[in-house]
């Protein structure tokens, strides 16, 4: 019989981009203090689970998620050029304000039909799912039997976690919540994914 796989996907701890509502650039992604409490909330809630490989995004944020936790365990993170986040393109760095002003048609896309807009410059949707889960699914499968860590931004792991849940992206803002922190834990056994936690922030809250 095959041993149980289990993937623990985090999103990454808030940013200052985050507070300020900004759709976030490269340099965007630094931890704000909020962002380290929660990352030393979420360090305990995994400390007696066995993970035996950690994996990040390739920005500040989701990196230094992963390295704390993986401290825990004493292992190294290895940084997956997929696991980025979304390309905002001319978005970038700009509030939801700011978008309203200069491509108030592209923001209430966004906002009703996700699955098909593009920000210019940027990715769609699809694109992201593909890329995250495509990664996913090939550490899932050189990595059986094992504990893998992966944190990664909030809409890479919702993008990612639509697909498990089997919800078309059109749904995407009706899915469960992935806020910054946030645990999902999938299983395979036998070549099928159990969804065994989603999006749960249970070790941040009092």
């Amino acid at each position: 019989m095959q041993a149980v796989t289990t993937l623990y996907l985090v999103v990454s701890a808030q940013t200052a981009a985050e507070q300020k509502g900004l759709f976030p650039g490269p340099a965007d992604h630094i931890l704000s203090a909020e962002g380290m409490r929660q990352i030393r909330l979420l360090s305990t809630r995994l400390s007696d689970q066995q993970i035996d490989s950690f994996y990040s995004g390739p920005y500040e944020a989701a990196f230094a998620t992963a390295s704390a936790l993986s401290a825990r365990h004493r292992r190294g993170v290895i940084r997956l050029p997929d696991l980025v986040d979304m390309e905002f393109g001319e978005w970038a760095g700009k509030t939801t304000a700011q978008v309203q002003k200069s491509d108030p048609e592209g923001l209430i896309a966004w906002r009703f039909t996700p699955h098909q807009h593009r920000m210019p410059g940027g990715e769609t949707l699809q694109e992201v799912q593909s890329r995250v889960v495509a990664a996913v699914e090939e550490i899932v499968s050189a990595e059986q039997g094992r504990g893998i860590c992966m944190v990664a931004d909030a809409i890479p792991v919702k993008a990612a976690m639509s697909h498990f849940l089997n919800e078309d992206l059109s749904m995407f803002w009706i899915t469960p919540a992935q806020e910054s922190a946030a645990l999902s834990i999938i299983t395979w056994e036998e070549g099928e994914h159990t969804l065994a936690l989603v999006g749960s922030r249970e070790h941040l809250e009092g």
